[in-house]
């Protein structure tokens, strides 16, 4: 079953210890945007939609300790939700450099020290766990539990920000409990093993 999100995220982000560092990663981002290849987001009405997408969850998740980002790219959704979380751990799993030197920059700008950007893939990975495991955007969702599944606690979740067209993602996953949260343009697949 679906359910359909809808959150008051302006009410969330104009909170000042969050608004802060979401101005200084809005800043960074489109200036590096702008000589980089990091995203596709080229104003702030669209980083907007962008930080309001990956903020939409805290509607459903449940507490967590650490999180960590899969393919973590231009810091959507884990840099965004990090402003939120900050009494969790975050660990932004990323290999490609030049998005490791952007991460590592608006770590340092937006004052986020419970969050460390790790240069490697998810399966080279072993000394860490999380209790939730994040993803956007960066391959089919059983493929990512497959290389990802070592460092996830044993009652954790997965946070998979998916397209609109997914219906057969949730199948990928038939050996976990899910639950499907849909807006305008996501779906979010939240599914554990337990």
């Amino acid at each position: 079953m679906m359910q359909h999100i809808d959150y008051d995220i302006q009410a969330i982000i104009s909170q000042p210890h969050i608004a802060e560092p979401l101005e200084r990663f809005s800043n960074i981002l489109l200036q590096w945007a702008k000589i980089h290849n990091l995203t596709a987001i080229k104003d702030s009405k669209e980083l907007y939609h962008q930080i309001a997408d990956s903020l939409l969850p805290i509607s459903f998740l449940k507490p967590f300790h650490t999180c960590i980002d899969i393919g973590s790219g231009a810091g959507f959704p884990a840099l965004i939700l990090a402003c939120y979380y900050t009494d969790s751990k975050f660990y932004l799993l990323e290999p490609r450099k030049k998005r490791v030197s952007f991460l590592e920059n608006a770590i340092i700008s937006m004052g986020l020290s419970h969050v460390k950007v790790i240069a490697d893939y998810s399966y080279n990975v072993k000394d860490i766990k999380g209790d939730l495991i994040t993803s956007r955007a960066v391959c089919r969702s059983d493929t990512l539990v497959r290389d990802s599944r070592h460092l996830l606690e044993s009652s954790g979740h997965y946070l998979l920000y998916k397209g609109t067209n997914t219906a057969n993602e949730k199948d990928l996953l038939d050996d976990m409990q899910t639950q499907i949260f849909t807006n305008t343009n996501r779906t979010y697949i939240y599914a554990s093993f337990v």
